[in-house]
């Protein structure tokens, strides 16, 4: 049987008693983690499944809202370093202009998603770092929703 060498710890999943030091696992026990778990290249994540036994996805729980206004034309917004599952941008319904969001690189004109007023989008982030947005008109607003 193999040690545990560095113990995982799961949210979703509270061991009791903690494991510490280097217990010892099966090889039926390792392949059984290995089905209820999976990987994101950040961190561990459960399966969820339904009674019936049919994976489902499901949406984590919201985490905080961000309500986010342009100071001027052109203006940048780049995410705090907060981790997050998903996030959700929606351009306010009464901005004037139109919000470019881009993921890993800075937002620009056509370089992004465009999102018009009243319109959102939903993304599969591990940071809110890695969320850039561009405003083309003073005074919009962009409404950022992120999850745990």
């Amino acid at each position: 049987m193999p040690d545990i060498l560095i113990p995982l710890t799961f949210e979703d999943l509270p061991v009791k008693p903690p494991l510490a030091g280097r217990p010892r696992i099966s090889d039926d026990i390792q392949q059984t983690a290995a089905l209820l778990v999976g990987w994101d290249k950040t961190t561990r994540r459960l399966i969820f499944v339904n009674p019936s036994g049919v994976l489902h996805n499901a949406s984590p729980p919201v985490k905080g809202i961000i309500n986010q206004q342009a100071d001027g034309d052109a203006d940048t917004y780049n995410g705090g370093d907060i981790s997050t599952s998903e996030v959700m941008i929606r351009a306010k319904p009464t901005n004037t202009g139109r919000i470019w969001v881009n993921v890993g690189d800075v937002a620009a004109v056509d370089t992004g998603y465009p999102l018009d007023t009243g319109e959102w989008v939903r993304f599969s982030i591990n940071n809110l770092h890695s969320l850039h947005l561009y405003f083309t008109k003073d005074d919009d607003w962009a409404i950022i929703l992120y999850t745990k």
